[in-house]
């Protein structure tokens, strides 16, 4: 914390020395200089939390111990699996930063143990849903947990919206495949 009172220390003075010698006080390229001078820190904040979490052993999660079966307790279920410490870094980063931050590691492990690749009530309740494919499940159930832990709306739709146009894009007969999921849903009371 002392290292990023002495940055902004460091640049109010700088913020404060072009202020006065541009002849005004506010200007868009200060404006923008400060948005930079904001994200920077910001950045250090999370690299530094990150950084103290790896020393103190609180950067992994615990193990798998219950399956979700939907959606929502994917989401419940995570958030036991996850240190405070954990949390404070997720919060921290910028939307969907965390995702792909943990998308290799973290991510497979919850894709290979939470039966995504397989035949699992979540990955059934979730491919009901629209979603397509594990690696997009792990993607929409990382990125809704960092939202929720930001207070923020998850944003679903948008989301499943996105990984459907992507597979539109390469190719994918997606509609097709969502109909017939919709068919599903309706002959099986859903």
């Amino acid at each position: 914390m002392k290292l990023v009172n002495q940055i902004i220390g460091t640049i109010s003075i700088i913020t404060l020395f072009v202020a006065c010698n541009s002849g005004t006080t506010q200007d868009s390229t200060s404006e923008n200089l400060t948005q930079a001078q904001i994200d920077s820190l910001n950045r250090i904040e999370c690299d530094s939390l990150l950084s103290k979490m790896s020393q103190t052993k609180t950067d992994t999660f615990a193990r798998i111990k219950t399956l979700p079966n939907d959606f929502e307790e994917s989401l419940i279920i995570l958030d036991s699996m996850t240190h405070p410490k954990m949390k404070e870094w997720i919060r921290c980063l910028d939307d969907g930063e965390f995702s792909g931050y943990v998308h290799h590691g973290f991510g497979m492990y919850l894709r290979n143990n939470w039966g995504l690749w397989g035949n699992s009530e979540l990955a059934k309740n979730l491919y009901k849903m629209g979603i397509l494919h594990p690696d997009d499940m792990s993607g929409i159930i990382l990125n809704s947990y960092q939202r929720k832990l930001k207070g923020e709306d998850i944003k679903l739709e948008e989301q499943l919206k996105y990984y459907q146009d992507y597979w539109r894009e390469s190719g994918t007969p997606v509609d097709s495949i969502l109909e017939e999921i919709q068919k599903e849903n309706k002959a099986n009371g859903g």
